[in-house]
């Protein structure tokens, strides 16, 4: 098999790879609206269950730049994980019980409110505060 052959058939798995992974998040977390220019360094990783109703945890603190939420709804109804704050309005779609999925975006310092946006959620105890150092 020739090189160029092999590098074709290598990019072709590593595609049919990432159309897999996108397909079997399902519930999609494409945030609703552009956030801040992404900073350089490491994306830093949140793990964060979606409860009914809470968040766990609750009071998250991070550094500037691109943050991803490794987010699993470990309650019984669809929740939803939202950020607001310091000029950012933005969510996830539903992720349903039993689902998981991510979010990722760039953040400034400052102090954000984090939340579920779905009917009383928030009300009822999913609600958080997230610290952007």
């Amino acid at each position: 098999m020739g090189q160029n052959m092999k590098k074709g058939l290598w990019l072709g798995m590593l595609g049919l790879g990432l159309l897999l992974t996108a397909v079997a998040c399902g519930g999609g977390s494409e945030a609703k609206q552009p956030q801040a220019p992404a900073a350089a360094g490491p994306v830093q990783e949140v793990k964060l269950a979606m409860g009914d109703f809470f968040y766990n945890p609750n009071d998250i603190t991070v550094n500037a730049g691109r943050i991803r939420f490794l987010l699993s709804n470990v309650g019984k109804t669809a929740h939803r994980f939202s950020i607001t704050g310091e000029g950012v309005n933005t969510s996830t779609n539903n992720v349903g019980a039993g689902r998981e999925t991510t979010f990722e975006l760039d953040l400034a310092p400052g102090v954000y409110k984090v939340g579920c946006t779905l009917g009383d959620h928030e009300k009822r105890g999913s609600v958080g505060k997230l610290t952007v150092n």
